[in-house]
């Protein structure tokens, strides 16, 4: 103690240091022979030790703008205990009824339980990387982390089982703008919403549960067990767009034109009974056409519409899939791609750059071609013009500066993991503008929806406002007319129709009124402000 003695005389700083400051550091130091020295360094990390941050970031891609890493196991290990402390705040609020404290609990159990078995507990971490791998191009990755093991909750197992080869890829055509394919298993759906249901003691949930397969079974005269057992895991969406034929779009006030859609809806099955199901319903109207071949059964009845004179709605059945289209050409054109007829997307430039080092295996792609961004972007312009001359042209310049000058396209393929859910794709945007931009891209697409229904609702609003006024004045005539004894040529002036009002109306739009004869009714100069005939 007398060389700390003596330290500590004759350093001032020592001398200014508060006790408690002192004691922690003389904590940190080893005094030998008189002599300070320091305590042993922490003993560094094993860099061959699993932790969440090194299984996540070696799925992921370094030296892009963007890198993201986010532990969550800490927050979410123990999310259930949380949420019985959340049970016991709300269970402790006051003037709390029997009947409102019995559907707190309830709801506390459900989700106490829903948390347990769906697996969310298990997720340990997550993490984001974008790379632009050539000009305007960015190779985007996500993952979802658990630990080996881990991951047996539903959450995990709807997505799929083990990765499998993208047989939704060989259905589509060259001209696919939009294709989303993915695994879901809806017998573990309907399993696990019994189970969850029967947990969470709601006897409304458990009474429509128990209904509804029998309403299920009476408007579709099949059996609920059997088509659980028919539906093979996996559905799709295609969305496809002819260029070689231009379609107007019938909406109000807009001049719009778009290449020809189709779109194609595709369920695995396991069997055939949805179909004839169909096939039954079908056989009372004389206009179907039916095909049945070795490898083919489809339906096609033709509806033609004036501006969409190809609409053939079809289902059909083949390769264990069940197709429902909206005409049988693209029916033929998909299985024409599956057998290699037609060399479809697969063989396309575009797709061939989208789809540089993405994995040919795994559970859900989504696909968007620049073409369906470039047909979106168009649309988007055109409402744009349209709000334009409805009276709000600084809040729609200022959104279209919000808006992308250039289309958006991108190819990802997800991938269930032993590890956990591995997003890989390729794309115009990185997550950098995907995550850091949201205060801007956010709002900005609020107010796109907002805006130009906010001048909608405002001018629909004034006219029948404006309306209103005009029965006001013919009902003030109509009374001036039975007090006076005048005739229908009659025309009362303002001053006549005064002690019949609380106050003269004013058109919210600036119209001006004309009284005119008894014989007609009150009229508006603004347009579309009339009473009805």
């Amino acid at each position: 103690m007398a060389t700390n003695h003596l330290i500590m005389k004759k350093n001032p700083l020592f001398r200014s240091l508060p006790a408690v400051a002192l004691g922690g550091l003389l904590a940190t130091l080893n005094f030998t022979g008189g002599k300070i020295a320091a305590a042993p360094a922490a003993p560094a990390p094993d860099p061959a030790a699993k932790t969440s941050f090194t299984e996540v970031t070696a799925q992921l891609d370094p030296g892009g703008n963007f890198f993201l890493y986010l532990g969550t196991a800490q927050w979410l290990e123990h999310l259930s205990t949380k949420v019985e402390k959340l049970r016991n705040t709300f269970a402790a609020m006051p003037d709390l009824t029997p009947d409102n404290a019995t559907n707190i609990n309830l709801a506390f159990d459900a989700v106490h339980h829903l948390i347990l078995d769906c697996g969310v507990q298990d997720i340990t971490g997550m993490g984001m990387s974008s790379v632009e791998i050539e000009k305007g191009l960015f190779r985007n990755k996500a993952f979802l982390h658990h630990y080996p093991g881990n991951g047996t909750g539903f959450l995990w197992k709807l997505a799929g089982p083990e990765p499998h080869a993208l047989t939704g890829l060989d259905l589509l055509p060259a001209n696919t703008a939009l294709a989303i394919f993915s695994d879901f298993d809806l017998p573990l759906l309907w399993t696990v919403a019994q189970s969850e249901v029967a947990k969470s003691g709601f006897p409304q949930a458990q009474a429509f549960l128990q209904t509804l397969p029998a309403q299920f079974e009476q408007q579709t005269q099949l059996k609920w067990d059997a088509v659980l057992k028919s539906v093979g895991g996996e559905f799709g969406l295609v969305l496809t767009l002819n260029e070689s034929n231009n379609i107007p779009i019938p909406v109000p006030g807009v001049a719009m034109v778009i290449p020809e859609p189709g779109l194609l809806l595709v369920l695995k099955v396991n069997d055939d009974i949805i179909f004839d199901r169909l096939d039954q319903l079908l056989k009372s109207n004389p206009g179907i056409i039916s095909v049945d071949q070795a490898n083919l059964k489809m339906r096609t009845m033709p509806a033609p519409l004036p501006f969409l004179d190809s609409l053939r709605p079809t289902t059909a059945s083949s390769g264990g899939y069940l197709l429902i289209s909206t005409s049988d050409a693209l029916v033929n054109e998909a299985l024409a791609v599956k057998s290699g007829k037609s060399p479809g997307l697969k063989g396309s430039a575009e797709f061939k750059r989208l789809s540089q080092n993405i994995p040919d295996r795994g559970n859900q792609f989504t696909y968007m071609s620049e073409r369906f961004g470039r047909v979106l972007f168009q649309v988007q312009q055109q409402m744009m013009n349209t709000q334009l001359h409805l009276g709000a042209g600084a809040q729609t310049q200022w959104l279209q500066g919000l808006m992308r000058t250039r289309p958006e396209f991108a190819y990802a393929v997800g991938v269930n993991t032993p590890q956990g859910l591995l997003t890989v794709g390729n794309g115009s945007q990185s997550y950098a503008n995907l995550v850091l931009l949201p205060a801007m891209i956010v709002p900005g697409m609020l107010a796109a929806i907002a805006v130009p229904n906010f001048v909608q609702a405002k001018t629909v609003s004034q006219q029948n406002s404006c309306i209103n006024n005009l029965r006001q004045l013919d009902a003030a005539k109509n009374q001036w007319a039975l007090e006076n004894a005048k005739k229908p040529t009659d025309v009362p002036t303002k001053q006549d129709l005064l002690p019949y009002l609380r106050a003269w109306p004013v058109c919210p739009q600036g119209g001006v009124y004309t009284l005119g004869p008894l014989s007609e009714t009150p009229k508006c100069s603004f347009p579309g402000h009339q009473l009805p005939q």
